[in-house]
């Protein structure tokens, strides 16, 4: 079954507990009440580790059973504006910073002929490695892993593997391990 088909079964909508949770602490601005926050979300359902923290409520995009696909490890940092879409697995490791409205997308549809591009639709997970650093606006694409201690600079559309100790900017790769110091 495609994720897809799936989704036929299964409209995308946000659970109970995650609306009930984000009615009663998403008026509150942002950077306030955090650890409150992060706490609702957890018990909405999320897999977050103990120390990690959302300095906002996330979008998030999925079917009732979706938000067991969201793995988050600990000391982890999300600002505001963070969108996930869970159709398939999205694993974030230990020490990752998430800059403001990064965008985490695990569906897409392969291109198809000129009558209708967007053809089949497919669903990719999503690994993030531990002590990367996404800065704002990034959006990482289906199937996408980020290697360990990677950088990836503003308004970034990661489409393709980053290996590890790598600097991504706009178009650029460079690699982090001569200048980064090991402690």
């Amino acid at each position: 079954m495609t994720c897809y088909e799936r989704d036929a079964l299964n409209a995308p909508r946000q659970p109970w507990r995650f609306r009930a949770a984000e009615l009663v602490l998403g008026g509150l601005p942002p950077f306030v009440a955090s650890r409150v926050r992060t706490r609702a979300l957890r018990a909405a359902g999320l897999d977050l580790g103990p120390r990690s923290v959302f300095w906002d409520f996330p979008t998030v995009v999925s079917t009732r059973e979706g938000l067991r696909r969201l793995h988050v490890g600990d000391f982890c940092g999300f600002n505001t504006g963070a969108f996930f879409e869970l159709e398939a697995d999205i694993v974030i490791e230990d020490h990752v910073s998430v800059g403001h409205d990064v965008m985490f997308l695990t569906r897409t549809w392969d291109v198809g002929s000129s009558e209708r591009r967007a053809a089949t639709p497919r669903c990719a997970p999503i690994r993030v490695g531990r002590g990367a650093w996404l800065g704002a606006r990034v959006t990482v694409m289906p199937g996408v892993t980020i290697g360990p201690g990677s950088v990836i600079g503003a308004s970034v559309v990661v489409e393709k593997d980053v290996p590890a100790n790598t600097l991504v900017m706009g178009a650029q790769k460079l690699s982090l391990a001569k200048w980064r110091t090991s402690t």
